[in-house]
């Protein structure tokens, strides 16, 4: 007898058939995201955010899609409905390092360059490809006039980016 589809009937069984349909849904969430993202960066904006407004339809409480949605939006140039997005996906999601990002990036634009550096600078604890994070702070630094935290940033920054694309 087989023993890998007696041990899935068991984890079926004992677990329940949620489990199959939870790890099919996350994929489904994840090609979502995903798709609506290559749209958007193929050039067809307005698709991708079509798409990505569809995956929150379909599941409201995905904060990596309102992450992607207010990224999206801020490359658009809709900064009050992106900071909608990541305020949205932080309320789901607290410690999500892309939408702190994303409102830090909001706050600099905006000339609040003080708070944006506390965003920045607490995303930079929680974010494993930081490389946009310390970008984002070293643009900062650069507008209070402080070259030294400044270079220091975008040189970790373009370390970060090295080491995401190996």
């Amino acid at each position: 007898m087989n023993i890998k589809p007696l041990f899935l009937l068991v984890i079926v069984l004992v677990i329940g058939p949620g489990w199959l349909h939870t790890s099919s849904a996350a994929n489904n969430e994840a090609s979502c995201e995903k798709n609506a993202s290559a749209l958007a960066h193929a050039g067809k904006l307005e698709e991708g955010l079509a798409a990505i407004r569809q995956c929150i339809t379909e599941n409201p409480l995905q904060a990596k899609a309102h992450v992607i949605l207010g990224d999206l939006l801020l490359e658009k140039g809709d900064s009050q409905q992106a900071m909608a997005s990541f305020d949205k996906a932080l309320e789901l999601q607290p410690q999500s390092s892309g939408a702190k990002t994303g409102k830090g990036i909001i706050l600099a634009q905006t000339g609040d360059l003080k708070a944006a550096e506390a965003i920045l600078t607490d995303a930079l604890k929680l974010n494993p490809y930081p490389a946009r994070t310390h970008y984002e702070l070293g643009l900062i630094y650069e507008k209070l006039g402080d070259s030294k935290a400044a270079l220091s940033h975008f040189k970790q920054g373009i370390s970060s980016h090295e080491q995401e694309t190996r």
